[in-house]
């Protein structure tokens, strides 16, 4: 649901309703129909509603510098009395309380407004960003650290050896991301001790037809290469390859460009009998002056339809998926990549939450880059963060019917939000800060 049909219905709504709603952004039929799917929508009218919730936990994403209570009050999610109308106290809600809303909600509905959010989104800027009649995906996983306590180290691991372990526990995060619009369209949670391989089979079956998922070297896996063009139309994937890998040559499709074949491993195949003995894809060999040699593999056999040159053009913009994960943990978590949630549930509630908040940050900005003429990747994504935390913020100061133009100003200073065109790089990449010599505080 697209905000201004939001704004439509203003008059409409309780004054809580239109606040959360408003202010987030995100539609109440999305939030609802979230809550009724994983049977957690009640009609019971509390302090902080379910709904509500839903729409905290976005919140404290968004306001990532501001203590939860805070959220509470300043997106204004809190019923007076139970009921809608004001109260001496403010609608006043403890943190005790709080927490036990948070409990109450649980972590499936923020999934299931995630999945909701995220193929709306994603299908609203697909057809800006195609590449040769196919939309680009990049997977890639990542790490956050989340806090120290019992429930989160049994579930999902703390990082080290045997003899010394790290601070922090820790969450794995896989996600696919949709390049052109830089929105994740999807993700998995897991354990630090799962591979992000394991981890992205899952992901691999969901991706959509007629596309191209961009993966790095990382994830090299000949079952992988086999089933995502098996599985679908004209699915594809382009791969960096490993300096060992074994293959024989079939076919000279240029220089440095050629088909060739590869075998799968008994191993894998007795995982997955389904699997064939050989795979046949295309190698591309090159190297850009300064830096060493690199391989492409990739299931884009037709060399008219998908040239060499730009092949090894697209790969590179695997690179978007690690700008995300830098906006989501240097600007939208304000570089504390230390999340506040103390139970495993509540931590895979509120990384959905995060993954929500980011994502509404993007779509706005694809529809500013839209009227600016701009592509996506060209926005300041903190600017653009400010800019939506500033509007959040004056919402519930502002008069309904002169909330409309308080969106187009919004949707204005966005358009203005244009960066610099992105320089070539020209160096590569290494460590630049010295770690610290001295050694981790043993508790």
């Amino acid at each position: 649901m697209r905000l201004e049909a939001c704004l439509e219905q203003v008059g409409r709504r309780a004054t809580w309703q239109r606040c959360g709603q408003l202010r987030s952004m995100i539609g109440l039929a999305w939030v609802t129909g979230a809550l009724r799917s994983t049977d957690t929508l009640t009609i019971r009218r509390r302090k902080l509603p379910n709904e509500a919730v839903v729409w905290l936990v976005v919140g404290m994403a968004l306001f990532r510098n501001r203590s939860i209570d805070a959220v509470v009050k300043h997106l204004g999610l809190a019923l007076c009395d139970g009921a809608v109308r004001p109260s001496a106290t403010g609608g006043r809600v403890s943190s005790a309380a709080i927490a036990q809303a948070r409990s109450r909600v649980g972590s499936e509905p923020l999934a299931e407004l995630f999945q909701t959010t995220a193929e709306s989104w994603v299908k609203e800027c697909s057809g800006r960003s195609l590449w040769r009649d196919l939309s680009v995906f990049a997977i890639d996983g990542s790490t956050l650290r989340i806090p120290d306590t019992s429930s989160n180290e049994e579930m999902f691991g703390r990082p080290g050896s045997a003899r010394s372990k790290a601070g922090y526990p820790q969450v794995r995060v896989v996600a696919v991301l949709a390049v052109g619009s830089r929105i994740m369209s999807d993700f998995v949670i897991g354990a630090l001790d799962q591979g992000e391989t394991t981890l992205a089979r899952p992901l691999i079956d969901r991706i959509p037809d007629r596309s191209v998922l961009i993966l790095d070297r990382g994830f090299v896996d000949h079952g992988m290469f086999a089933r995502i063009p098996a599985e679908g139309t004209d699915r594809h994937f382009l791969c960096r390859g490993k300096a060992n890998l074994v293959a024989t040559r079939v076919q000279s499709l240029g220089r440095n460009d050629s088909l060739v074949e590869i075998t799968v491993s008994a191993t894998r195949r007795r995982a997955d009998p389904t699997l064939p003995k050989t795979l046949v894809v295309r190698l591309i060999q090159y190297r850009i002056k300064g830096f060493r040699a690199s391989t492409l593999i990739t299931s884009m056999l037709d060399a008219e339809r998908f040239p060499a040159s730009d092949i090894v053009e697209l790969y590179h913009k695997r690179w978007e998926i690690e700008m995300a994960y830098d906006e989501i943990k240097t600007h939208t978590l304000e570089r504390e990549e230390t999340i506040r949630s103390r139970s495993a549930d509540l931590v895979l509630q509120e990384v959905h939450g995060l993954l929500i908040a980011y994502n509404l940050i993007r779509v706005m900005m694809a529809r500013a880059a839209l009227a600016a003429g701009m592509e996506p990747a060209r926005m300041s994504f903190r600017n653009s963060l400010v800019a939506v935390q500033v509007f959040l913020v004056m919402a519930p100061a502002t008069a309904p019917g002169s909330l409309p133009m308080l969106y187009r100003k919004l949707c204005v200073e966005l358009a203005l939000l244009v960066l610099p065109e992105r320089r070539k790089r020209q160096y590569p990449r290494v460590v630049k800060i010295k770690m610290s010599n001295y050694k981790r505080k043993d508790c």
